[in-house]
């Protein structure tokens, strides 16, 4: 089974970031709804591989883009990313970093999951279009890399689960949404 390595969001302590039961709990290998992530990951068809690194600082040399890379390097089946908050700013940083120095291995990547990291230029950033000019740099007969993206920033109010205290904010459920059919 192909396998998706995810990027949890930044670490906090109490009172920040809602479990998904809404209360503010400490998140100190980084925010994230991990069963939600977890199930979207299977519902496409990948195995979930959880980075337990926090994604702050952001960073293409930060521990947890270091420790996504190796996981890449070290795992032949692992075609699909999913970053979370930090995780998806860390993740853009990754992706950046194979273009300029791997780029024969964009070719593994098939889907790049990215929720809650509000990012300028939005989907085309994760885009392979967006890195295909960098490899075609380094590689003369280059043959485009492609693959799918799903970019969210965060849920609106009305897409949240029943249940939650009032008042509670969107950006952690994201994960939650995606995994219930967040329309495009």
């Amino acid at each position: 089974m192909p396998k998706m390595l995810i990027l949890r969001g930044n670490s906090a302590g109490a009172g920040s970031y809602p479990d998904e039961q809404g209360k503010t709990i400490a998140w100190p290998i980084g925010a994230l709804h991990v069963s939600a992530a977890s199930d979207y990951a299977r519902r496409r068809g990948y195995e979930p591989v959880v980075i337990d690194k926090p994604g702050q600082p952001q960073s293409q040399h930060s521990p947890q883009a270091t420790a996504a890379l190796d996981a890449f390097h070290n795992d032949e089946e692992v075609t699909a990313f999913y970053g979370f908050s930090g995780g998806g700013y860390n993740l853009k940083h990754l992706l950046d970093y194979l273009a300029a120095n791997e780029p024969q291995s964009l070719h593994r990547i098939t889907l790049v999951v990215v929720i809650g990291a509000p990012i300028h230029r939005g989907k085309y950033t994760f885009m392979a279009s967006n890195y295909n000019p960098h490899a075609r740099k380094k590689i003369k007969d280059w043959k485009d890399a492609d693959w799918e993206v799903v970019y969210r920033t965060n849920p609106e109010q009305s897409q949240m689960p029943k249940g939650l205290p009032k008042g509670t904010g969107t950006h952690m459920f994201g994960p939650d949404v995606l995994l219930t059919g967040w329309p495009e």
